[in-house]
């Protein structure tokens, strides 16, 4: 709902170090975020949040891409894909109480016999509900070997609305020190409070495009 411009300075506003730009099944916005990020301060992780085969088409986030990963693809392949251009594998939002873009248990559970993933969301924005993060946090002790780092993340789509109200704290400052941090799993989530909240126009057009508009760019093959 905002330009990459605008999430950089949101995001140097909310007294932020560094992002990452994950734009659902495109990675058009990565330059223009970086290039604001050197004018201001603000470093900026290459990335993407990748939609996954249909039915469930759950989500997938990659960070520190070099090229954009191809969308309606299995869970195992969006992974390796991720992982064989250098990229680190994130399973974002997961658990929710939805059929679509969520990772659940069983499907997780599939996914980490085939593969080891680099970190997963547990703390996060998206509605989830306290049995089943009680149940995240459960699997998350059983599985963290398999399951990697330990991710906050705000999976902001407004801006200085909502960024920054999860985030990931680590050893250092840099994207290199981030990188390693996942790697050697030394990474903290944790959620910050604001008042902020984004007008109901724009939370209806963010609807409408999650809907309507980026389900048509992809049965058209225009992402």
């Amino acid at each position: 709902m905002v330009s990459p411009s605008a999430l950089v300075d949101a995001a140097r506003e909310a007294g932020l170090g560094l992002i990452a730009v994950t734009d659902h099944d495109t990675m058009k916005g990565v330059d223009e975020a970086v290039r604001r990020g050197h004018e201001i301060g603000i470093e900026v992780v290459a990335g993407q949040e990748i939609t996954t085969s249909w039915p469930a088409q759950t989500h997938v986030v990659g960070w520190f891409l070099e090229s954009p990963v191809a969308s309606n693809r299995s869970l195992e392949y969006t992974v390796r894909a991720i992982q064989d251009q250098g990229g680190l594998a994130i399973i974002p939002h997961p658990f929710m109480p939805t059929y679509f873009a969520s990772c659940q248990p069983r499907m997780l559970s599939r996914l980490l016999d085939g593969v080891l993933v680099d970190g997963i969301e547990t703390m996060f924005t998206a509605p989830i509900g306290r049995r089943r993060r009680l149940e995240l946090g459960r699997f998350y002790e059983r599985y963290r070997d398999r399951l990697g780092s330990s991710i906050g993340a705000t999976d902001s789509h407004f801006g200085r609305y909502d960024i920054g109200r999860a985030v990931t704290e680590y050893p250092g400052r840099t994207a290199a020190d981030f990188r390693q941090a996942v790697l050697d799993r030394t990474t903290l989530p944790r959620r910050r409070l604001t008042d902020l909240r984004p007008p109901v126009s724009m939370l209806a057009r963010q609807q409408v495009s999650s809907l309507v508009r980026l389900p048509w760019l992809r049965i058209t093959g225009q992402l």
